[in-house]
């Protein structure tokens, strides 16, 4: 039996996403987190209790905001990458240290976060002695797609999936379920039993027959992107997914892995009174 702990999308550097506390710049200027990374911090320290001890860690994007170049970086509290790659490691060596993986694995995000060709992603997984491994696309510490082979349980980890637009948020994943079937059945993919997205901020789970299909929870709270989209449908879920794997009951036909989800509340909002 395996325990697999998966996390994404904590966006270090901006103003909604995560920071440690204590925090120094690389010119030594101590930036303080504000309400809403204190909160999340609060979460992420919790989260790190719940977990208990894992196999593995599976990291999957977007481990700094980056540049913020449609923006013009208003919403920056880290402005320069280095710095985020450096609060990107003491956020999550916390957790590997509370977890104890055997090993622990990034999967690359979105360029427009985590930099050209993923480098911001591969310099963390380095810093965090990640395992490397053969997969879809370039980088030595992560790539945009990770077959994992769990006690003969195949995880199909890579970062983007369409935001859903409608009443429906698991359109998206269930499609991607569907294309999954095909192409493991035309042997285009390896068969995947269980196939782990993120990018979107919200959590979902599908679960098919033979097959689950998952979006992860996220570690940015509400940004102004998010908003403009609409108020209430991009609403984040924070939190993180960590599954239990039994290979031995693939082979009697019963389903070998468990999914537990930990999802927190988002910090409370004032309402203006008149």
């Amino acid at each position: 039996m395996k325990r697999i702990l998966t996390v994404s999308d904590i966006h270090p550097g901006s103003i909604y996403g995560m920071l440690p506390p204590n925090f120094s710049g690389s010119n030594g200027q101590p930036i303080g987190q504000n309400v809403g990374q204190k909160y999340l911090w609060d979460c992420w320290t919790d989260m790190c209790k719940w977990v208990g001890p894992v196999d593995a860690i599976v990291v999957v994007g977007d481990v700094v905001e980056g540049k913020q170049p449609k923006s013009r970086a208003s919403e920056l509290c880290l402005p320069l990458v280095i710095d985020q790659e450096q609060a990107s490691i003491q956020i999550l060596a916390p957790l590997i240290e509370a977890t104890k993986p055997k090993k622990v694995y990034f999967v690359k995000g979105t360029p427009y976060h985590d930099d050209e060709l993923g480098r911001s992603v591969d310099n963390v997984g380095q810093a965090l002695k990640a395992i490397t491994y053969e997969g879809l696309g370039v980088g030595t510490y992560a790539k945009e797609v990770m077959d994992l082979d769990v006690e003969g349980v195949v995880f199909d980890f890579s970062h983007g999936i369409s935001v859903s637009g409608g009443l429906y948020r698991a359109v998206a994943i269930d499609r991607e379920a569907l294309w999954s079937a095909i192409a493991g059945k035309t042997g285009k993919a390896p068969k995947a039993d269980v196939i782990v997205r993120a990018h979107a901020h919200y959590f979902v789970h599908v679960e098919h027959v033979s097959k689950h299909a998952v979006i992860l929870p996220a570690w940015q709270l509400q940004t102004s992107y998010m908003r403009k989209n609409s108020r209430y449908r991009m609403i984040p879920d924070l939190g993180a997914v960590r599954f239990t794997v039994d290979g031995s009951l693939k082979a009697k036909g019963e389903d070998p892995c468990v999914l537990h989800k930990k999802i927190y509340d988002l910090p409370p909002q004032r309402v203006v009174h008149l």
